[in-house]
């Protein structure tokens, strides 16, 4: 189904967080290419600067399923550092869209030490893990046909800009764009749940495709409640 040839990249990276937490206040600084900096300013001064490090937590492994469905995507998280500079927490804030790259990124999260000594009791800082595969074919993905999808009272498509891990249903597509299956990758309520598959499976496809032609592929879509009136 899927003949490229597969090259694994992966990039963990931090992005801009305001939280607050008892005396404290915690802010990364967006960096793509280096490790970047945490600085906590508590109410008393002076201001304390800690450098995160992702080096001695175990790299997320690519889940087979993953891999043969070139599935892709960036994980973000939440995490809950303790006194020690442990992750003792670690919650999905926006899904990849696949549920098995979002657990191997909070397996490998969890327990990590990613700050010595940082001198308060907990931080909480956002951390996000990009899953890509390289191909020696590029292909275009699939995609959504606009205006082909029926309305919803209870849950609507989420904007790129909206925040919350929301609803994700991952669709199994053939060559032809045709829905081959669907799977609630995340969810929340059971009739918001089921109303997403519903709205996701009313939709047209435009199929992957590469030079030689369409593909058999996967796509994964993400879906809020609609707020009441």
């Amino acid at each position: 189904m899927f003949k490229n040839k597969i090259f694994i990249t992966s990039t963990l990276v931090l992005t801009l967080l305001n939280f607050h937490f008892g005396v404290s206040e915690v802010w990364a600084q967006t960096e793509l290419k280096d490790i970047p900096s945490i600085s906590v300013v508590p109410n008393i001064k002076p201001t304390l600067l800690l450098k995160a490090s992702y080096d001695r937590c175990k790299k997320p492994e690519y889940p087979r399923l993953a891999l043969r469905y070139e599935m892709v995507g960036k994980t973000e998280l939440d995490l809950a550092v303790n006194s020690e500079g442990r992750v003792t927490m670690a919650e999905v804030t926006r899904s990849s869209g696949w549920r098995a790259l979002d657990e191997a990124v909070l397996i490998a999260m969890m327990g990590c030490q990613i700050f010595d000594d940082p001198k308060t009791e907990r931080l909480y800082v956002k951390t996000a893990y990009a899953w890509s595969l390289e191909s020696n074919v590029p292909s275009k993905p699939a995609e959504v046909l606009a205006g082909t999808c029926n309305k919803s009272d209870f849950v609507s498509f989420a904007k790129d800009n909206e925040p919350g891990r929301g609803i994700v249903v991952g669709v199994w597509l053939n060559k032809d764009g045709g829905i081959e299956k669907t799977n609630l990758e995340w969810s929340l309520d059971p009739k918001l749940n089921q109303e997403s598959v519903k709205l996701v499976s009313s939709c047209k496809f435009k199929p992957s495709f590469d030079a030689v032609g369409n593909l058999a592929s996967v796509i994964s879509l993400r879906l809020l409640p609609l707020r009441s009136k």
